[in-house]
């Protein structure tokens, strides 16, 4: 068995990083058919996981309820599942404003994309100097989004942390290589204790004191993992976790999720995470956020009408997601050899997935009435990366985001749909027919044509809105 590949592998900032913002995926790729190879070489790591699935869902963080949830659930009595999961929050949006008698609820969804969270960081620098960046009354995030999401929860005031993270701290102070571990049965191609200690830096009790004084006034911060082991999204409630910020245990758990959230499968070891089954003490395998959700708005899957019901009158939702990445394809010959094709295949399938979540969420925005704004990586940005967290690169897509933030430069719909389109016209309807003057009666009601535009039918509460109803954009594009 030959081993000449271990040199070109033996430090993560001598990887080919280009091409884009799922290059690490090429990485990976390219050495997961060598750990095939000889992964049978090593013995297994000890754990001690939730034996089945009807356990896993039972399981519970030890010592703070409400932690979590599945993000794929759908709860049949939604103000039952709030007063289960969101404890110690009066009432979500209490300090939203009110215009025109109505809530004011502020989204902002944070995206995975690695070392391109420099941008969403920029972004949000942009917008506080632009003066206009609102306060957010839900702030997700999911992996290099889950870094960002505390800070921007907290307000503009954190934006010199987010500064610093994201463009002062090069490949070799987040990670540290350990190739043939990882090819011989570990967990990972690197080991994150470096990036561990960064976000014990800047998350401790005080700052988990802060979540938890935002949290008391309706706001949440949620952050999205992967249940290895279940095979399912989970949203982290860290509102509640950072209630218990005297709690050791707490603080911890706080920082786990955000690395976990982060841990790219393969390149980075996942987390386990203590639970209770029955009064057993078990771990659950927590991976990546963007293996099941690349971005998300509602904890839940549910619509946003499903809601409504948590309010005293239906609220107006502004949604603001940034998109760490780019949301087009871009061309690049690919080598006809079995890394190159693995790795390109990978980062398209990562790359679609994003664009249907996002087309997700533009689907929900448009059957509630929510006002929609996305913004990504501009195409035409192509400044060079020569590893994973290149400072050179980080800091040049960190000035992009400042730039892109003061312009609010945000689109209305998915960058593949058109931007405007021709107001629609509906089809005139027949006069009534007269009534006869012998047998005086109403007039018969017009029938409804194809082309006449009808509001849907309210949804009831809980019950998610059918996503296969055809949009006004396909019915014009028919027409």
């Amino acid at each position: 068995m030959q081993f000449v590949t271990f040199p070109a592998y033996a430090r993560i900032k001598d990887w080919d990083w280009t091409g884009g913002p799922l290059r690490a995926l090429r990485a990976i790729a390219s050495l997961v058919i060598v750990a095939i190879v000889v992964g049978g070489c090593a013995g297994a790591i000890e754990r001690n996981p939730v034996p089945t699935a009807v356990a896993s869902e039972k399981a519970s963080v030890p010592s703070i309820p409400g932690a979590r949830f599945w993000a794929d659930e759908t709860p049949k009595d939604l103000k039952k599942a709030y007063a289960e999961h969101l404890q110690g929050v009066p009432k979500l949006g209490a300090s939203a404003p009110l215009v025109n008698g109505r809530t004011q609820i502020d989204v902002l969804a944070l995206s995975g994309g690695g070392s391109d969270g420099a941008f969403g960081a920029g972004v949000l620098t942009g917008w506080t100097a632009r003066g206009d960046r609102p306060e957010f009354e839900h702030v997700t995030g999911v992996s290099a989004g889950s870094i960002i999401a505390p800070f921007a929860f907290l307000g503009p005031k954190y934006d010199p942390q987010l500064r610093e993270i994201w463009t002062e701290y090069k490949t070799d102070e987040l990670v540290v290589p350990q190739i043939v571990n990882g090819l011989l049965g570990g967990q990972a191609l690197a080991d994150t204790g470096p990036l561990r200690k960064l976000v014990a830096k800047y998350i401790d009790r005080e700052f988990l004191v802060a979540v938890a004084k935002e949290y008391r006034r309706g706001r949440l911060l949620t952050v999205g993992t992967t249940n290895l082991d279940a095979k399912r999204p989970v949203v982290w409630n860290m509102g509640a976790i950072a209630r218990h910020y005297d709690n050791p245990e707490a603080v911890q758990l706080f920082r786990d999720v955000i690395i976990a959230s982060a841990a790219i499968p393969g390149l980075f070891p996942p987390v386990n995470i203590k639970v209770n089954v029955d009064g057993k003490h078990y771990d659950e395998m927590h991976v990546d956020g963007g293996v099941t959700r690349q971005i998300y708005v509602t904890p839940v899957n549910l619509p946003f009408q499903a809601f409504d019901v948590l309010y005293s009158k239906p609220p107006q939702r502004h949604l603001w997601l940034v998109h760490n990445g780019k949301m087009n394809p871009q061309f690049g010959a690919v080598k006809p050899t079995t890394f190159q094709i693995a790795g390109e295949s990978i980062g398209a399938l990562m790359l679609y997935q994003h664009k249907g979540d996002n087309y997700r969420i533009y689907r929900m925005a448009q059957d509630a009435g929510a006002d929609f704004n996305s913004i990504a990586i501009p195409p035409e940005f192509n400044h060079a990366s020569t590893e994973k967290f290149d400072l050179g690169y980080q800091r040049a897509l960190f000035d992009e985001g400042i730039r892109i933030g003061k312009a609010r430069d945000w689109r209305k719909k998915p960058s593949d749909l058109p931007e405007e389109r021709p107001a629609r016209v509906a089809k005139p309807k027949p006069e009534p027919a007269s009534p006869a003057p012998e047998t005086p009666e109403a007039p018969a009601a017009a029938p409804t044509e194809p082309g006449d535009a009808e509001p849907a039918a309210p949804q009831p509460p809980g019950q998610p809105v059918a996503m296969d109803r055809v949009s006004d954009l396909e019915t014009s594009a028919t027409q």
